[in-house]
């Protein structure tokens, strides 16, 4: 149980370093996020993009570990759910986190060549640095829904196995349609991006998953329950078996009780 309390700290620890990193680099990257002229503002603010996507990069890096920590418990669970939980967040979400970010990291040197050219307030660069935005916001419903699933993936097996209370695992899967929702609604302009509407769509994940990361880290994986979904054979009773017994009625052997007919 020893690794197992190790692989439970460690991974909640990294789902608070992930989501605080995400928070953060939407703090610092408001500022070129919200310009009308997304080149011009990050050229001025050129040190808070960078942090912003090197922000992004350290929430992709310590969700990606997650799986890499939890696959030695969840294997005993359901191995290839595992497996598919390993890969789906820890090689193609960091992908996209890491596209991300390096659009991040590209906005201040195109505006310093926009604006040696045509200049960043130009139609051209206008639609180069929202487009260059857009892989932060619209564009972010790819890695929302590979998020997504996923998460999904990992509640499952949470409450298949009841390492964590069923009940985290419940809330992870009812908080998942919503928060898909919020991208996939931002991206239709249904809300906005960063709206008071899309936030409230990604609290119930966000709450959830805090507070998985903080039972993790207090109270540890209980015992895991292997579920494969066969049960187990039953062996017959004895008392079901037939049975007799003898008796003798004026000299001759009588055989009575419950015969097979």
């Amino acid at each position: 149980m020893r690794e197992h309390r190790a692989a439970a700290t460690t991974a909640g620890v990294l789902y608070i370093t992930g989501t605080v990193a995400g928070v953060l680099s939407k703090v610092v990257g408001a500022p070129v996020r919200d310009a009308r002229d997304p080149l011009a503002a990050a050229t001025a603010h050129s040190g808070a993009v960078v942090t912003s996507g090197l922000l992004v990069l350290v929430m992709g890096l310590s969700l990606a570990f997650i799986p890499v920590v939890l696959f030695p418990v969840l294997r005993r669970v359901d191995e290839v759910l595992a497996i598919g939980y390993l890969i789906v967040r820890g090689a193609v979400e960091t992908a996209c986190y890491v596209v991300v970010a390096i659009g991040w990291l590209l906005l201040a040197p195109l505006g310093e060549v926009m604006s040696a050219g045509p200049g960043t307030a130009s139609p051209a660069g206008v639609r180069l640095g929202s487009l260059m935005i857009d892989s932060d916001a619209t564009s972010a419903v790819v890695p929302t829904l590979v998020f997504c699933l996923g998460a999904v993936i990992l509640y499952v097996l949470l409450y298949r196995s009841r390492i964590v209370p069923r009940w985290i695992a419940l809330w992870g899967l009812v908080g998942i349609p919503f928060y898909a929702a919020a991208d996939v609604l931002a991206v239709y302009a249904v809300i906005g991006v960063n709206s008071t509407a899309q936030n409230l769509l990604f609290a119930p994940v966000f709450v959830q998953e805090m507070v998985l990361a903080g039972w993790m880290i207090a109270r540890g994986f209980r015992p895991a329950t292997p579920s494969t979904g066969r049960e187990q054979p039953r062996r017959p009773s004895r008392r079901a078996q037939p049975y007799s017994v003898p008796y003798v009625v004026s000299g001759k052997q009588v055989r009575s009780g419950r015969d097979e007919s």
